[in-house]
């Protein structure tokens, strides 16, 4: 059965993207998409139940490698793709209806949306690191078009910018590829597995210490790019701001973390062969680069998914922090940081969807009275900004503590690039000291809630313009917002089982050296 859950989970995003070639009536391209992701989510939990009583395992040939850290992945994976599948019902529809996209163009939308997911599945389950760096490339083919689907010139600049950036990016992190292989190969010889993560794992000791720290900046600076750390992140605002919404949803709750999670597989096998204090160094120090940057950003914004856009740079730096500050604590807060930014974002973005098809604008000071005007989006942009705010009692709040308790305890290996064999020249100095860091952090952390907060709320309350309509129709669009924040709010309080084990056990495969 279970190697049925990985065919199906391979094929199902393939056929529905084939089908969607052919299909042109709207109803069905939904149906499609429906059916495609309940397969997919279905197959997910049925390979996360074999992961947790099993353990780790390979599959077609050593081609599919998965473990508690890949089945964390897919399940956001799924979790947030099948959000969008429901809120697309309405979006996608209401745009043809209103005459933005013609309704031809419809099933090239949906090709590309299943396109983007297959090459995150393949992504997310690759045993060798190989494919999974062709897979990421693909996902850039495919959200290059879906950004600039609107066919505007600020979308397709957005679209061009967009494929620039992260070709330059993707390129540096082959040349890491490529460094991992060349070390392989003194050890494992020249044989097909040589990038395989589970022949990678078991020798990593043996490989070259200097050439994989080398490899290790190459992956980081371009997988770091498609997560939008700074100063790899010029691309991202424009990026989430042309996109349509369950488009911008999936490039912030999705693809941003299965980049995160290519890195953590190298970090996996780096930490291997030198000290974790080098990668978790570097990894520090892009977060708190990209933590601090997007906090003063996001006071200065008077666009709202510009906002969120930032926002989702603070949270990725967030999580690189907890990642890079290392620790049973640090590792844990940053996987459940991924999962509470993934679901607060996807929300944040449908609710700015409603938002533009209501007020026809994303400037925040052109909208108020969105109690009024759209109640039911109106509660949804309260409860992401709250979560992404990190107030008690979110599941955010949660994680946020956690990374900063391992910060404030263990502090930031820093200290460690000085001594890396002069291949890294930005170092902390002695000065940052686990206090002066955890300041800075929480500094940043006041400066993003109030500027997060005070736009939210400016758009909240108040009358609506002129000429803008009150009240909200339910549509199946509004069902996803609900589920969401219902995990958000519920995961504070009680995290399931299922879900705390499959935490616990990627922590585990995260810490392991």
């Amino acid at each position: 059965m279970t190697m049925i859950a990985i065919l199906v989970l391979l094929i199902a995003p393939l056929l529905a993207g084939g089908l969607s070639l052919i299909v042109h009536r709207s109803a069905l391209l939904h149906a499609i998409n429906l059916t495609s992701m309940s397969l997919l989510v279905g197959a997910e939990v049925m390979i996360t139940r074999t992961v947790l009583k099993d353990g780790p395992f390979t599959a077609l040939g050593q081609l599919v490698y998965l473990d508690a850290l890949s089945v964390f992945i897919l399940f956001i994976i799924g979790a947030v793709g099948l959000a969008c599948s429901f809120y697309m019902r309405s979006y996608m529809d209401d745009q043809v209806a209103r005459g933005v996209i013609a309704p031809t163009r419809l099933n090239l939308f949906f090709f590309l949306f299943h396109m983007f997911l297959l090459a995150m599945v393949i992504a997310t389950v690759a045993n060798s690191v190989g494919v999974q760096w062709v897979a990421i490339e693909a996902t850039t083919l495919a959200t290059t078009f879906l950004i600039a689907f609107w066919r505007r010139r600020e979308s397709l600049e957005a679209g061009w910018k967009y494929l620039i950036l992260c070709s330059v990016g993707i390129s540096l992190a082959l040349f890491g590829v490529v460094l991992t292989y060349y070390s392989s190969l003194h050890v494992l010889g020249d044989v097909s597995e040589a990038l395989n993560v589970t022949q990678l794992l078991p020798v990593a000791d043996q490989l070259n210490p200097h050439v994989l720290k080398l490899a290790f900046i190459f992956i980081l600076v371009g997988y770091g790019t498609k997560v939008g750390l700074v100063p790899m992140h010029s691309w991202l605002p424009e990026a989430y701001t042309e996109a349509p919404a369950p488009v911008a949803a999936m490039l912030a709750g999705v693809l941003e973390i299965v980049a995160v999670y290519a890195i953590l597989r190298m970090k996996m096998i780096v930490d291997h062969a030198v000290s974790p204090a080098f990668t978790g160094g570097l990894l520090a120090l892009l977060g708190f680069a990209s933590f601090v940057t997007a906090a003063f950003f996001i006071l200065i914004q008077h666009n709202y998914k510009r906002l969120f856009a930032y926002s989702s740079i603070e949270h990725m730096g967030i999580a690189m922090i907890g990642f890079g500050v290392g620790g049973p604590l640090g590792a844990f807060g940053g996987l459940f940081h991924l999962l509470n930014h993934a679901f607060a974002k996807s929300m944040a973005f449908f609710a700015a969807g409603n938002i533009h098809r209501r007020f026809h604008t994303v400037e925040i000071g052109q909208v108020q009275g969105l109690a009024l005007a759209q109640p039911w989006t109106a509660m949804a942009l309260m409860i992401a900004g709250l979560a992404l705010s990190a107030l008690p009692p979110f599941a955010s709040f949660a994680s946020e503590v956690q990374i900063v308790t391992a910060l404030a305890a263990q502090g930031v290996p820093g200290q460690w690039l000085s001594n890396s064999g002069g291949m890294v020249t930005v170092a902390f100095s002695n000065q940052f000291t686990s206090l002066s860091l955890t300041g800075l952090f929480l500094l940043c952390s006041v400066l993003a809630f109030s500027g997060l907060l005070y736009r939210i709320t400016s758009m909240v309350w108040g009358t609506p313009p002129e000429g803008i309509v009150r009240g909200e129709a339910w549509t199946l669009g509004h069902l996803p917002i609900i589920v969401l924040a219902a995990a958000l709010v519920g995961f504070g309080f009680f995290l399931p089982q299922p879900i705390r084990q499959l935490l616990e056990e990627a922590t585990r495969i995260i810490l392991v050296h």
